[in-house]
Parts: structure tokens; sequence; C-alpha cells
């Protein structure tokens, strides 16, 4: 295991820079979404809320095939008053009395209610070892050095 020279290519340097571009498209990615989730946290209020009941529609998917797909019908305290709103339209239906978190507006609880999705904190997280990750092999493709193992491949014949 030893390092050896190594001299780039057009190509190399090529797929670097659009390796380069990439990871920080995905970095900014990340930025923006910590920003919008924060923003929502400031503005709107959080609130328990519990899957009441579901309902169903059917649809047709991209192959054209009939399927169907629920809602879950999620209430939830805003200053003492009960509201009651459908949630998104998946294909699994939510068991009554799941508990969910609930974000609102407090004007108008009625119409800007949605279910915070519980995975909301890895997004940005996600993106940010995403870009990372191409950033780092980008700019592996460029250094002047290169890892050798030492194998047959490595000697030249």
């Amino acid at each position: 295991m030893n390092f050896k020279p190594h001299q780039s290519t057009f190509d190399d340097k090529l797929s670097a820079i659009i390796g380069l571009v990439i990871g920080l498209v995905f970095i900014f990615g990340g930025f923006w979404v910590r920003n919008k989730v924060a923003h929502e946290r400031a503005m709107l209020i959080e609130a328990e809320g519990t899957v009441v009941d579901s309902i169903s529609r059917r649809e047709r998917d991209s192959k054209d095939k009939l399927i169907e797909t629920y809602a879950p019908v999620i209430e939830f305290l805003a200053k003492s008053d009960r509201i009651r709103f459908i949630g998104n339209y998946e294909s699994y239906r939510s068991s009554n009395g799941n508990k969910v978190v609930v974000r609102y507006e407090p004007k108008q609880p009625q119409t800007t209610a949605f279910v915070v999705n519980p995975l909301e904190g890895l997004v940005d997280v996600g993106m940010f070892g995403m870009g990372g990750l191409v950033i780092v092999s980008s700019l592996g493709k460029v250094l002047p050095i290169r890892w050798s193992s030492g194998g047959q491949a490595d000697h030249n014949i």
C-alpha cells in the first residue's frame, strides 16, 4: 500500500468539476431544507393530532391500473377548538387512534393544518452527507497522487 504520482486527464478534471457542482447543489439544498423547516417551526404552531377516521378513493396509476388510496381524518385542538382535517392520500390506511404531530397557522388552523413527516430532520442531514461524499469523490479525481495497494494490476509489465 503506497501512493503513486498520477497525471490528471481532461476527463478527470471535467468529471471532478461536474461532481463538485452536483455536491454543492446537494449541500445548498440541505441548507434550503434546514431553513424551510426552521421557518415552519418558528411561524407555525405544533399540536398533537389523533387519527379518528380514514377515507378512501379509487384512482388510476401511470399504468392505468385502478388502485385504492387512503387519507387519514385527523383531529387536534387549536385554542380549545376541535379541528378536523384530511391528511395526504397514501397507499396504506392509518389506524384510528394513531398520534401524529400537526403544524398549523394560528389564524387559519382548518385550512393550513398538515401532518409533520416523522423523518423531517433527516432530510437535510442526508443531503449534507451526499454532497460531502460527492465532493470528496470528485476531488480524488484531480489529486496528483493516487493510493495503490501494490497488486498485480498496478505494475507495468
